[in-house]
């Protein structure tokens, strides 16, 4: 009689989860990352499904994959020509919610310090993912304000990045050791794009797949030093996109992304975000459900706070509603940073739990919500209302490209 593989079983079901959400996102217009998120959530909740023993280090991969993919997409020239007005936008967007958090996490519910700070940057998020899909969705990607609205998701997204590492650098032991390594990320960071660059070559890339490969070292290069000072090393991994695509001609870089993100979004990105859902205690968020409704209210009111009469002078009063609301969206950044500190043993499953929860449930909330605003009517009403002339200023699109070519998880 044959024995069934235990892995072999639990496959079969990871991947039923992938392909079932995809019809299901493609079915509401939901973004899919929550929705596998979710899905994770029910296999555990529901039939005590786990994490396959001995695959967390590959499904770490995924997470880093999203990270290195926002950096690597970037629409760099264009964030640099309006960085002012994406920073006016994007630190308010994200120290509002930080502080007002932090002070709720600590001062009121009493809880520990570094689980505050990571819980508020966490919770202070804001989907690029997201952000972008929709404005794909309603073909607004390649119109000036679309451009600026992704510039400032990714102006929040960096100062995210930038504070969880800092915190958790300040907070960990071994302070020389910490610095050493982080030298070392640095250099890693700066270096290994030119070396899978010049790994690849030119010539048989099609049946060797070299760049993909190489890339795939780079990543457990970083996830390797990250883990030795339990530092989450987003800003690296995202800090090698982003040199990696000034690195590689427009021919190149195209041919490099199609490549790459078949493997990324086939394989390891729907395994991650399942995975992260299947990380979450549910019986412990059902308990503390008070906690979370109170966490998912703090957020959105601190979020939207900060946010409406910063868009409202950068956007114009017509677009201000809709914008503040898709900015209420947390998805990527927010669950790599507390997959990679459950991991790290910087904060317990319960409160990973919790927090996860109140990112999922804002990412469908507010994804859906948006579309409630007559301007995301249709396609035709979302490109009348963002192309009007009302508000700022902004650099004129060249030749109408977009910068943002890929569906960008933040």
């Amino acid at each position: 009689m044959v024995v069934l593989n235990t892995l072999d079983v639990d496959l079969v079901l990871l991947f039923s989860a992938i392909v079932v959400t995809a019809f299901l996102a493609r079915w509401t217009s939901l973004p899919i990352t929550a929705l596998e998120i979710l899905a994770g959530a029910l296999l555990v909740g529901l039939v005590g499904f786990s994490v396959p023993v001995g695959t967390d280090s590959i499904i770490t991969l995924g997470g880093l994959f999203v990270v290195f993919l926002a950096g690597f997409e970037t629409g760099f020239g264009f964030l640099l020509k309006n960085l002012r007005k994406a920073l006016t936008v994007g630190l308010p967007g994200f120290f509002g919610p930080f502080v007002g958090l932090f002070v709720l996490l600590f001062y009121v519910l009493h809880a520990p310090f570094l689980v505050s700070l990571i819980g508020a940057t966490a919770l202070a998020d804001t989907s690029i993912s997201i952000t972008y899909t929709t404005l794909q969705q309603y073909e607004l990607a390649d119109l000036p304000f679309g451009r600026l609205l992704l510039a400032c998701t990714l102006c929040v997204n960096l100062v995210e990045d930038a504070t969880v590492t800092t915190a958790t650098v300040a907070t960990t032991p071994g302070f020389l050791f910490t610095v050493g390594v982080l030298g070392a990320l640095v250099g890693a960071a700066l270096l290994l794009p030119r070396l899978s660059k010049a790994i690849e070559g030119a010539g048989g890339k099609q049946f060797t797949n070299i760049g993909a490969r190489s890339l795939l070292l780079s990543l457990a290069v970083l996830a390797l030093l990250s883990v030795l000072v339990g530092v989450p090393g987003i800003l690296f991994v995202f800090l090698m996109g982003l040199i990696f695509s000034q690195l590689l001609p427009r021919e190149a870089w195209k041919e490099y992304l199609a490549n790459v993100r078949p493997i990324a979004f086939a394989l390891f990105i729907p395994l991650y975000f399942v995975a992260v859902g299947l990380k979450v205690d549910v019986r412990f968020v059902l308990a503390h459900w008070s906690l979370l409704l109170g966490l998912i209210a703090a957020a959105s009111a601190f979020k939207m706070l900060s946010l409406f009469p910063v868009v409202r002078s950068v956007f114009g009063k017509v677009r201000a509603g809709p914008v503040t609301v898709l900015m209420n969206a947390r998805l990527t950044s927010a669950t790599v940073i507390l997959a990679l500190v459950l991991g790290l043993r910087l904060i317990t499953s319960g409160w990973y739990s919790v927090f996860i929860t109140v990112v999922v449930v804002l990412a469908l909330a507010s994804s859906a919500a948006v579309r409630a605003f007559p301007g995301f009517r249709s396609v035709a009403a979302a490109r009348a209302l963002f192309g009007s002339a009302t508000g700022s200023p902004l650099e004129p699109s060249p030749g109408g490209s977009v910068p943002f070519p890929g569906p960008l998880d933040g």
